[in-house]
């Protein structure tokens, strides 16, 4: 008996729409790992392993962190990028994703291309710290420092090319100054720097020097946002401190590699978004020294992260990035 070909292919479609849903409510059987490009401990790899924890309980699958650090997590995007596309690993990464197209020239994947955007995690504003022992206990009296020139000064970052290490040029552009930049393999071993005094200041996100700001160990002088933070109510700032419009920030995020099945991401953005928005879990994203970001769709996710290339590219021209 048969059939005609419109018939067959009716078949096919229907079968089609069928498999999907079941796919979407299927996953996961199996453990998914997310990969972290950044070394245990960091304000990363902290709101990664919170999130895994919420999705385990959710899931009733393992959820596994793995960190692959190095090269300013272009190991861990490059090892995702050539994953399965299936769902089961997953890149969490943070604005240095971006701002590593304007940095290296010998990316083994492509930044927008290789990944599809899953969801946004955690946005934060960056922070000014410097040593507790300084002498600078206000940003006036840092920036006085820095333009009467009577000694050099240095500011750490977690690499080239991260949000730390922007923050930082774009600091020296507004304020006229010369400070000389010192990348680290993470944020970790810059901040033990700074406290050793091996360098005079920073532009961390709060979670990677919040625990050292609460020991007395650093100093926070202001905060690049248009309001304090809750974690930080007595540092103001940058416009409450003398320097208008320095605004930037960090965000954490789940990217899949290109071409998983939209169901499964739709199936990992609305469980992400849940979890975001539990009380519970926005107080531990705090005291991390995180803040859980107001979940978005897929969509949403990536038009904000195509603004965010365009904007940094054009910065990434004017600090000529490639050279530093």
């Amino acid at each position: 008996m048969s059939f005609p070909a419109s018939r067959v292919a009716a078949l096919f479609a229907a079968t089609a729409l069928l498999c999907q849903p079941a796919l979407a409510v299927d996953y996961p059987t199996r453990p998914v790992t997310l990969v972290v490009g950044y070394l245990p401990g960091g304000a990363i790899d902290q709101s990664a392993r919170l999130i895994a924890n919420e999705l385990a309980k959710r899931w009733k699958q393992s959820v596994i962190v793995e960190n692959k650090p190095g090269a300013n997590a272009t190991i861990a995007a490059a090892a995702v990028a050539e994953a399965r596309p299936d769902g089961y690993t997953l890149l969490v990464a943070a604005t240095s994703h971006n701002l590593n197209k304007f940095v290296n020239k010998s990316l083994r994947y492509d930044v927008e291309k290789s990944f599809t955007p899953v969801a946004q995690t955690v946005e934060v504003p960056n922070v000014l710290v410097v040593n507790a022992a300084s002498p600078y206990q206000n940003l006036a009296q840092l920036l006085a420092a820095l333009r009467e020139k009577k000694k050099p000064f240095s500011y750490a970052s977690q690499g080239v090319g991260g949000v730390p290490h922007l923050a930082g040029e774009l600091f020296k552009i507004k304020t006229g100054t010369e400070i000389l930049h010192v990348p680290y393999k993470g944020a970790a071993q810059g901040m033990t720097d700074l406290i050793g005094g091996v360098v005079d200041m920073s532009f961390p996100t709060p979670g990677s020097a919040m625990a050292y700001i609460t020991q007395g160990k650093l100093r926070a002088l202001a905060v690049a946002s248009n309001e304090r933070l809750e974690q930080l109510k007595d540092v103001p700032t940058f416009a409450e401190a003398g320097l208008p419009d320095f605004l930037i920030s960090t965000w954490h995020g789940i990217l899949a590699p290109a071409g998983t099945p939209p169901e499964i991401v739709e199936k990992i953005n609305a469980d992400v978004g849940d979890i975001l928005r539990d009380p519970a879990v926005q107080q531990a994203m705090q005291a991390q020294g995180n803040l859980a970001a107001k979940p978005q769709t897929p969509a949403e996710f990536g038009s904000q992260l195509a603004r965010e290339l365009k904007v940094y590219g054009d910065l990434a021209s004017r600090i000529d990035l490639r050279s530093n």
